[in-house]
């Protein structure tokens, strides 16, 4: 893991800019790489393949703007990706307990809560800030959530002219359109339309989870 981690870290200058990592004297170097290293393991679900996703995608700002790579940005960055592949995580999870154990009604009360804050967090942040944040970082099955409590209704947004808006995004930087994309995209835009409309009616949606 930390040969994956290692990687990143020499690339950053290179990914998003920062000299961070190449100005470190050897001792510092080697300290980041160490926490990181912990940082990651502490998490049980966690392995290569993750930890080269998340460092991927965390620093070319998927995830958001950051300024130094550290393990405060780094945790961040892994809620975030919790978030968004909770349901798959946790059916993995259980998977493997069912080798040797259940997990604990502690651990499953944790999991819930960890999606649980981020979602509050980011209710918090559009109604201080009057902006949606993308549907990746607050778990995509959230929207799931609400459209089965009745609560969000897709087919009340205009979506064909959400869909002939992304079309028409994606043109510019693509030459072939991915029908798959393009819902991705389509739903994302539907959640913040979402998001917005309930904070302006107060609907609290925050305490609804």
């Amino acid at each position: 893991m930390k040969g994956i981690i290692l990687k990143h870290l020499q690339k950053m200058e290179f990914v998003c800019g920062l000299k961070q990592f190449k100005e470190y004297s050897q001792e510092d170097g080697v300290e980041l790489l160490n926490c990181l290293n912990k940082l990651f393991t502490s998490y049980g679900w966690m392995d290569e393949k993750r930890v080269d996703y998340i460092l991927h995608a965390g620093m070319r700002g998927q995830y958001g703007d950051f300024y130094h790579v550290n393990e405060k940005n780094v945790s961040v960055w892994i809620n975030q990706y919790y978030a968004h592949h909770q349901s798959q995580i946790v059916q993995e999870v259980q998977a493997m307990n069912r080798v040797d154990r259940e997990p604990t009604e502690d651990e499953i009360a944790e999991w819930i809560e960890i999606g649980k804050q981020i979602f509050r967090d980011n209710y918090q942040y559009a109604k201080d800030n009057g902006y949606c944040k993308d549907l990746s970082e607050w778990g995509g099955n959230w929207f799931n959530k609400f459209q089965e409590k009745g609560i969000l209704k897709p087919w009340e947004y205009p979506v064909e002219d959400i869909e002939k808006d992304v079309r028409r995004e994606l043109r510019i930087s693509t030459r072939y359109i991915d029908e798959i994309t393009v819902g991705a995209k389509s739903k994302n835009k539907i959640w913040k339309l979402f998001i917005l409309e309930s904070i302006k009616e107060n609907r609290n949606l925050d305490k609804l989870i």
